[in-house]
């Protein structure tokens, strides 16, 4: 399950807004075609038996296949240590807390200790190029801007019980870096794209397009 996160804000996805399939081209119009009248052969094998056959023993094969390797959850790729930092915090704050843990992406929480938003180095750089003391693009104090003034709200996470290869596929067709794992409302881990190699390289046979 999915669901987005903002100030105030608590939004579930279903899983048809998040994957939309791409429009089906209308077939052209084909022209009629005289039947061609079927000829009686002992000699000729339709193949519907064979064929038959073989869709069953694929069936059965990706059934066993399926037991034997069953869906990944969010839960069991996280990282549990999460870092954080409050939305009332500083951006040097933030910035000191993306250099220590070497993250790139780190999620916001509200002062009450909810998922409110996203903050990324790349967001703190934007805010601190220059080398004057005042930002070039709000002209605040480099100091005195917060979080909450240039983090990323209404946040998507992932719930624990949330199929991997769903988190994997959003990270490449929205190229998404990193995702907030929820429990009951609650941030307990986060998944990266380091996570999502790490998994396949322990699960090689992983399928992550199932």
């Amino acid at each position: 399950m999915f669901t987005v996160y903002g100030p105030g804000a608590t939004d579930p996805i279903p899983l048809e807004r998040l994957f939309v399939r791409p429009a089906v081209t209308k077939p052209a119009a084909i022209s009629a075609m005289q039947g061609i009248k079927a000829k009686t052969n002992s000699n000729v094998h339709t193949g519907s038996e064979s064929h038959s056959a073989a869709g069953l023993q694929q069936y059965h094969s990706a059934e066993t296949i399926s037991e034997k390797n069953p869906s990944l959850k969010a839960v069991q790729i996280m990282t549990t240590s999460v870092v954080y930092v409050l939305s009332s915090a500083s951006v040097a704050v933030a910035l000191k807390e993306l250099e220590s843990s070497q993250f790139r992406h780190i999620p916001v929480l509200s002062d009450e200790y909810q998922l409110v938003g996203m903050i990324s180095d790349r967001d703190i750089v934007r805010c601190m190029c220059g080398s004057g003391n005042v930002c070039v693009h709000c002209a605040k104090d480099k100091q005195e801007i917060t979080v909450e003034t240039i983090m990323k709200g209404n946040v998507l996470s992932a719930s624990v019980d949330t199929d991997a290869r769903y988190i994997a596929r959003l990270f490449v067709e929205q190229r998404i870096g990193a995702m907030p794992i929820t429990d009951e409302g609650q941030l307990v881990g986060m998944i990266t794209r380091s996570d999502i190699l790490k998994a396949v390289m322990v699960h090689f046979d992983l399928n992550l397009w199932s």
